[in-house]
């Protein structure tokens, strides 16, 4: 009577007493956790339960539980898996592009360096760390800027807007969740893409002889 979606709410918020679900048929029953790393030891700790009260109940993750739905879920995290490293090739793309043109555009400083003693393995340091305090500044100030709105997504919650939403998120609202080690993650791979960008341009850079660079007017 009430529609599909709003009954499914409904039984969400309806909780049982204990007698409740003694006396009554419990066909099967789903244990939500806050910390979904824990899911393999809490899985064993119900189970040694379940053998202790030598109870004929089967354990299952909600993978498994869910079948050809619990498959496409994992066809969508592949697809986001895919769509990230696009685009963190594409980032090392535009990194290693502009330090190149940076590094042209330096090309008689770095003679200078050069010409009063720096050695090779001294240019190359100064541009890996450049790119580390450059990642390491911004990177973590991007991840405090996500954490932000990741809690303000939490807190409010992502809304369906169609059905195929509602059938991903499981519910008319998705509250992603943020962990620490997902913004230590984050600046470390932010670092990483900036090194790996960073190699070429340092390594042309150490080629550049003394003499090249003061005699370049451009």
């Amino acid at each position: 009577k009430t529609g599909g979606r709003r009954y499914t709410a409904e039984i969400h918020k309806q909780t049982y007493s204990k007698d409740e679900l003694w006396q009554g048929v419990v066909i099967n029953a789903a244990v939500m956790l806050k910390d979904g790393s824990k899911l393999k030891e809490t899985m064993g700790i119900i189970n040694k339960t379940l053998e202790k009260n030598k109870l004929r109940v089967n354990t299952m993750d909600w993978h498994t539980a869910s079948g050809t739905i619990g498959q496409f879920i994992g066809v969508i995290r592949v697809v986001l898996y895919g769509a990230v490293f696009v685009i963190f090739v594409v980032a090392m793309i535009i990194i290693n592009n502009s330090l190149l043109m940076s590094t042209m555009e330096r090309t008689r400083e770095i003679g200078t360096m050069r010409a009063i003693g720096a050695g090779r393995a001294f240019v190359r340091r100064i541009f890996l760390f450049e790119t580390g305090v450059l990642a390491l500044i911004f990177g973590g100030l991007g991840a405090v800027v996500g954490a932000i709105l990741m809690l303000i997504m939490k807190s409010v919650g992502i809304p369906a807007s169609s059905d195929f939403f509602y059938f991903v998120f499981a519910g008319p609202r998705l509250h992603p969740d943020l962990l620490p080690q997902h913004i230590v993650a984050a600046v470390a791979v932010i670092t990483v893409v900036g090194f790996a960008s960073t190699y070429y341009p340092a390594r042309l850079a150490t080629k550049i002889s003394p003499r090249e660079a003061m005699g370049n007017e451009e």
